[in-house]
């Protein structure tokens, strides 16, 4: 049974290039820090034993060990010394298969290895001297918690971190070198939000040859608040305490694992390799998309005004309009009489977009409460520039409240328009990274996530993730009257030049804002990050198998 409370140490520092003992000297400094500041698991950066830029792959193959060579050895001997559970990365020898692998180790308080993982995504420098790990993404249960390991850029792909979540994971360990500061300040915080655990990050600060390491270590709570950080450029050890909720994990809870099959289709078989093959003319592959910050509210002309302000939207070019949940409603949150009685109108104001859709060209994503036979549900309809309706999609994710009253989709389809390849969330949908990801598998160019955001992480944390994870743009369109209002946005596939959506993208708040883009969808028909390293392509579907099973709760 784990404890609800231990204290964790997370270390930010800087290994030398094929110094063992140098290493090892590090390794004994920063535990005798942890151990003095009261934790009982200190984590230390990737490669530790060996730095991590090479001259070349016989390089790094002189310098990797086995996992019983002398640093593993120096962190059992520390474990033992100071009653520490100790993670590291190390770059590692296989000498049964004669491959290197970067590798994360856990050692228990006896110095025993406890749990071994290998990179599963490799970065481009990876790439140049490692193999892709073999192990997949096991746990360990400890008298801490249930522990599971990842490693730097394993963070920037969501399967990973939710294979771990969906075994019960408690803490994730993550042994990184941030190359940038958005990993750290965004992915970290958003991957402990979506998936409920904390995650404890640490990452080297220095120069390394050619690579500049600002830092960025951190220990993240599963609300996504940074419990502990160490400052940029700097080396030492912070501390927080790890605390458990006897809550149970809700969003993994909700998660839809019987839709989510097309996340282990091999990337050949998928909808978006075909697309990407296509030729294109870039400039030929333009649209402008536009968040609309409008619907209903309690103002009886209010509904007459938003419509007035799609019409204006449409009117000064934009091809592909979003519109905000539950648009036509006065409520951001509907109880089920409220959800009947929206529904009345549905087809009304289908056809009022239709009009307008029809009037100026151009394709418009309507929210509303549809009701059929007895089954209400919340859903999306996609008008074309005909004034027909091109598709529906109904919400798959439901939020506790709206349970009571909707039936739950159970397809995430993608439309084919003259605007570009279109996928749509609603709500809560935007809480599971599966939904857009499955959306990009299916060849959406843009995802129209139509929302009432709860809380400030939901655009601060997730969004440009969604937009970046799949190389997609992301319309985020939010309404004015929930509990975090306004602050729609348009995400690229490639996000900001700066983390801080609040500084890339500054939060309005105002009614009848239109957040335009003139998107280039060709950004959207390539799936590479940087070079060698495609967001679709490598992922290692065959370590995904806990994405359509059960929670284990």
């Amino acid at each position: 049974m784990a404890r609800r409370k231990f204290r964790a140490a997370v270390v930010q520092t800087l290994a030398a290039l094929g110094n063992l003992d140098f290493n090892i000297n590090l390794l004994d400094k920063y535990a005798q820090e942890a151990t003095r500041q009261g934790a009982e698991l200190v984590v230390f950066p990737e490669c530790m034993n060996t730095g991590y830029l090479f001259d070349s792959q016989q390089h790094c193959s002189e310098l990797a060990e086995t996992i019983t060579g002398k640093y593993v050895e120096a962190m059992a001997d520390l474990c033992r010394k100071h009653g520490l559970f100790i993670a590291s990365g190390f770059t590692e020898k296989d000498e049964v298969n004669e491959k290197i692998f970067n590798s994360g180790l856990l050692l228990d308080k006896t110095g025993k290895l406890i749990l071994h993982y290998q990179k599963q995504f490799l970065a481009t420098h990876d790439q140049n001297w490692f193999e892709c790990g073999v192990k997949g993404s096991p746990v360990v249960d400890t008298e801490l918690g249930r522990i599971g390991l990842l490693i730097c850029f394993d963070g920037r792909i969501p399967e990973i971190a939710r294979c771990l979540a969906l075994q019960g994971t408690d803490i994730i360990l993550d042994m990184a070198n941030f190359f940038a500061m958005d990993q750290a300040e965004m992915w970290v915080p958003a991957r402990a939000f979506e998936n409920e655990s904390w995650i404890i990050a640490a990452t080297k600060a220095g120069v390394e040859r050619s690579i500049y390491y600002p830092g960025g270590s951190m220990i993240v709570a599963p609300t996504g608040q940074v419990a502990a950080k160490i400052p940029y450029d700097t080396h030492g050890v912070v501390s927080a305490d790890i605390a458990f909720s006897e809550e149970l994990k809700t969003k993994l809870g909700n998660r839809r694992p019987d839709i989510y099959q097309r996340l282990l289709t091999p990337f050949e078989e998928t909808p978006v390799a075909a697309f990407l093959k296509q030729p294109l003319i870039p400039e030929e592959e333009t649209t402008k998309v536009a968040a609309v910050q409008c619907h209903r509210t309690d103002d009886p002309n209010s509904l007459d005004a938003a419509f007035e302000m799609v019409s204006h939207t449409a009117k000064l070019g934009v091809k592909l309009l979003a519109l905000p949940l539950h648009f036509s409603s006065p409520m951001w949150n509907l109880n089920h009489q409220e959800a009947e009685d929206a529904a009345k109108d549905a087809e009304v104001h289908i056809n009022r977009a239709g009009e307008i859709a029809r009037d100026y060209g151009c394709a418009i994503v309507l929210p509303v409460i549809e009701k059929i036979g007895d089954i209400l549900s919340s859903s999306a309809t996609l008008i074309g520039p005909d004034g027909h309706v091109i598709g529906r999609y109904r919400q798959t994710h439901l939020s506790p409240s709206m349970q009571a009253w909707a039936k739950a989709g159970d397809e995430l389809p993608v439309f084919e328009t003259p605007f570009g390849r279109i996928g749509i969330i609603l709500g809560d949908d935007g809480l599971y990274p599966e939904s857009t990801r499955i959306l990009a598998l299916n060849g959406a160019d843009i995802v129209v996530w139509c929302s009432a955001w709860v809380q400030p992480s939901e655009r601060e944390l997730l969004a440009v993730p969604k937009a970046e994870d799949n190389r997609v743009y992301l319309v985020c369109v939010n309404r004015t009257d929930c509990p975090y209002p306004g602050g729609s946005f348009v995400v690229p596939p490639n996000g900001f030049p700066h983390w801080d959506v609040n500084i890339s993208a500054p939060r309005t708040t105002r009614h009848g804002a239109v957040m335009p883009t003139y998107a280039n969808l060709a950004l959207s028909r390539q799936k590479r990050m940087i070079p060698n390293v495609d967001m679709l392509r490598n992922r290692l579907i065959e370590t995904y198998g806990p994405l359509v099973n059960t929670f284990i709760k």
